[in-house]
């Protein structure tokens, strides 16, 4: 007898959810059941570097476009001056102005890096010149990303830094920091199938050989690759410095680094 009523009772319910479910559908002036709407994917965005940087072109991921770099007419370097691409920074050739800050600063604007490029950024050339490196690097690792670690520090940020735990030959002193110059920036790289890989020319892999071969091209240096008593800094294997592509093929083509370069020029 019990078994009998809960039978009944269970068929009813149902039946009745059955019976507003029916309802709702027929209140709302459509009986069939919902559908899902399929929508094209918008294909991804990169940005194209130009030597007039405020000319920049979409174009979609799949397209391979060949190298562009900015082209300076009979280049000179400015060592010297806080605004020039090459000031050469250390301890004893600080920024005039301890505080300085450049007025060009823009979020790095790339589709091909591993992390969010804008949560980072660079003067607007060389983050142009950054974001075509990376796009560059990706397609030639079929899907391989470059990391950003960090780009620009403030000199806030880099006091902090070194108060809490940077020791002097690894963080620049205030006004001495090339990540204050809005020039540089820490990288690594991480696979398509999230294995990370640092740059460290004391285990070389094919990440590292590239950029070696080719970050010049996009005007990247690594500023700290032959220690302290080389550089003024321990060797900093994920660093680049944006410095021109001019200057920074010269660096690559003799092997000398950026403090190399500017001892020999000024002695």
């Amino acid at each position: 007898m019990r078994i009998a009523l809960l039978t009944s009772f269970f068929t009813f319910a149902f039946a009745m959810l059955f019976l507003a479910l029916v309802q709702n559908y027929a209140q709302a002036g459509d009986t069939s059941l919902p559908t899902l709407v399929q929508t094209q994917p918008k294909a991804p965005v990169r940005i194209v570097a130009f030597v007039d940087t405020s000319v920049r072109e979409s174009t979609a991921d799949y397209s391979v476009l060949p190298n562009f770099w900015f082209q300076h007419s009979s280049p000179e370097f400015d060592f010297d001056t806080d605004t020039s691409f090459q000031k050469y920074l250390n301890s004893d050739h600080p920024f005039d102005d301890s505080t300085y800050t450049p007025t060009d600063l823009l979020p790095i604007d790339s589709n091909f890096t591993a992390n969010n490029s804008k949560a980072f950024k660079l003067r607007a050339e060389a983050g142009t010149q950054f974001a075509d490196m990376a796009r560059h690097f990706r397609n030639a690792f079929s899907g391989d990303r470059l990391y950003i670690s960090s780009a620009y520090r403030s000199s806030g940020l880099q006091w902090y830094l070194i108060k809490q735990w940077c020791a002097m030959i690894k963080c620049a002193a205030i006004g001495t920091s090339e990540h204050q110059a809005w020039l540089a920036v820490d990288i690594k790289v991480i696979t398509k199938w999230g294995r990370w890989y640092s740059l460290d020319a004391a285990y070389p892999n094919k990440y590292s050989d590239r950029l070696k071969a080719n970050a010049a091209e996009y005007g990247f240096h690594n500023t700290y690759q032959k220690g302290i008593e080389v550089d003024g800094k321990i060797i900093e294997w994920r660093h680049r410095r944006y410095l021109w592509t001019e200057l920074a093929k010269i660096l690559a083509d003799n092997n000398q680094t950026f403090a190399e370069y500017y001892n020999t020029i000024n002695n």
